[in-house]
């Protein structure tokens, strides 16, 4: 049997174990990130995969519930990056911060389309029609952000962060991560990168033609000198007495 063969007969199996929801939102991220949020469409999805054209249909209603659950996954990771950070640096909460930054700003770089999707006002968080729709997304959305308060309560416990309150101060941090995560995905902050020799069009990829390793390596090093740099002056405001 080769191996393509082989490979359907897998994809198959997989569906019929019930696993085709997470294979239309793997799918579909790739696709996201390929063409943009215009460019996935449930029956290439569905082709890719495997299963008929009507398949994704048994787990979305239509395109736009895919992807909420597409944007549903990344606000889950990024949930999950910032609770793993709290342990990480147990007793550095401004670490904690810039790193739950990095990961909204690096996402950013190599995943514009997502970062778009998840923060480009393309998706309702009020619910629409079809069961449960928008309420996920809208769930992940707040255990995401509620992550990101505990960051802020633990530097206060520990009185590195100003008194006050955390959401608020929370929602303060995350406007401006956002706004250099922005930057980064438009390409605003490319041509300070390509000075350093990176990139000289705004992409990323394209400036990875032979040792792809070691220049990403350094695009990720400089991102951080620069996001760091930029992000100073609103974390010694966090951390001033009022």
């Amino acid at each position: 049997m080769s191996t393509a063969i082989w490979a359907q007969v897998l994809q198959q199996l997989s569906y019929h174990h019930g696993d085709l929801r997470n294979s239309l939102v793997n799918v579909g991220l790739e696709l996201l990130n390929d063409k943009g949020i215009a460019g996935i469409s449930m029956r290439e999805i569905a082709r890719n995969i495997g299963v008929g054209h009507n398949a994704p249909y048994r787990h979305f209603k239509n395109k736009q519930q895919l992807l909420e659950a597409i944007a549903e996954c990344g606000f889950r990771k990024l949930r999950a990056r910032n609770t793993r950070l709290e342990l990480e640096f147990a007793n550095d909460p401004e670490a904690q911060l810039f790193e739950s930054a990095m990961h909204i700003i690096s996402m950013a770089a190599e995943q514009p389309n997502l970062f778009q999707l998840m923060f480009g006002g393309h998706l309702s968080l009020q619910g629409g029609q079809g069961k449960s729709s928008g309420c996920d997304l809208k769930k992940a959305v707040d255990e995401a952000t509620q992550s990101l308060v505990g960051i802020i309560k633990n530097g206060q416990k520990l009185q590195v962060f100003i008194a006050g309150d955390p959401s608020t101060l929370a929602l303060s941090a995350m406007s401006m991560v956002q706004g250099v995560a922005i930057m980064v995905s438009s390409g605003k902050l490319q041509p300070v990168i390509s000075q350093n020799g990176i990139s000289q069009d705004g992409n990323v990829q394209s400036a990875m033609p032979t040792n792809q390793k070691k220049i990403w390596a350094k695009h990720q090093t400089l991102l951080r000198s620069v996001s760091l740099q930029l992000l100073d002056v609103f974390f010694k405001g966090l951390k001033e007495t009022l």
